[in-house]
């Protein structure tokens, strides 16, 4: 046990009465805050808490402890409080998400915005595939998904369609499908490469996946697939933002009504750590702010 850590939690803890929330504002799970206080407790030889399924409450030894507690927490702030906070805005922050016009656009206003931290330093990676947290050392995450995961602290950003395009030309030459299984039986289509299979992802209508038997295009690059769409190729879901122009100006069609398209979540994410870094706080701060402002364009 971490006893400054245990500190730190149980000082919040004892502020909030809440686990969740304690364990929200640490970036941790609840079961790791429980789990620490009841090594506290243990180490202590008295209960700090009382329990129950609905709420916890300080006992007359976590009454006392509190000051205690608070007191040599904030004589260890004053002590190393200046260089863990010039630490803390130095350093890498890891961030990856899908490959996108948008992403430019997005990491040029987080540089900007990080002009006050010249020593937080950006590493950016594209990737259709969810980077592994531990592998790649990802501190951040933007990732289109049905739900978020276990493991996420995830701010959703919006919900976003993925119609079925095709160029006017192609639908002119091969007709328009009577549904979604005769499109997939009977025309060319194309999709994203599911890296960890090495075949393409399946097509999602009604939050059911419907696999793709014989795709005519697979690529690991989504704006690939626009382009196979665009060269009168392929039918193929594709994000409502990077086709939306094309739409608008004729070059492509819906197949389907809106009814029909996909709905994803853009979710903004980083994963559980026992301590996030306060330079991977503001980043991630900074981020979401920039995400929800640029909604309209994403």
């Amino acid at each position: 046990m971490n006893r400054l850590d245990a500190l730190k939690y149980f000082v919040a803890a004892a502020e909030n009465l809440s686990f969740k929330l304690t364990a929200l504002r640490f970036s941790v799970s609840p079961q790791v805050i429980s789990r620490v206080i009841a090594e506290l407790e243990k180490e202590l030889g008295e209960p700090l808490f009382k329990r129950n399924t609905r709420a916890i409450h300080l006992t007359d030894f976590g009454e006392k402890f509190r000051p205690n507690a608070i007191a040599f927490l904030q004589e260890e702030e004053r002590l190393f409080g200046l260089k863990h906070a010039d630490n803390d805005l130095a350093g890498i922050v890891r961030i990856t998400l899908p490959p996108s016009d948008y992403a430019d656009h997005i990491l040029q206003q987080l540089l900007t915005a990080l002009k006050p931290y010249p020593h937080i330093a950006i590493d950016w990676r594209t990737d259709f595939d969810t980077l592994n947290v531990v592998e790649d050392q990802i501190d951040i995450g933007i990732r289109i998904s049905r739900t978020p995961e276990e493991h996420w602290i995830a701010k959703k950003i919006m919900m976003l369609h993925e119609p079925i395009v095709a160029t006017p030309e192609l639908i002119s030459n091969v007709g328009l499908p009577q549904d979604i299984h005769d499109l997939i039986e009977n025309f060319p289509v194309g999709s994203i490469l599911n890296p960890k299979t090495g075949k393409a992802w399946d097509w999602f209508i009604d939050n059911a996946p419907i696999p793709l038997s014989n795709p005519c295009v697979v690529t690991s690059d989504i704006r690939s697939l626009l382009q196979a769409v665009l060269a009168g190729r392929i039918f193929a879901p594709i994000m409502y933002h990077d086709c939306k122009k094309y739409i608008e100006n004729g070059t492509l069609q819906v197949v389907f009504n809106d009814k029909e398209s996909p709905l994803w979540g853009l979710y903004l994410y980083r994963p559980y750590q026992p301590i996030t870094p306060k330079r991977v706080q503001i980043v991630f701060e900074i981020l979401e702010g920039i995400l929800m402002r640029n909604k309209g364009s994403i």
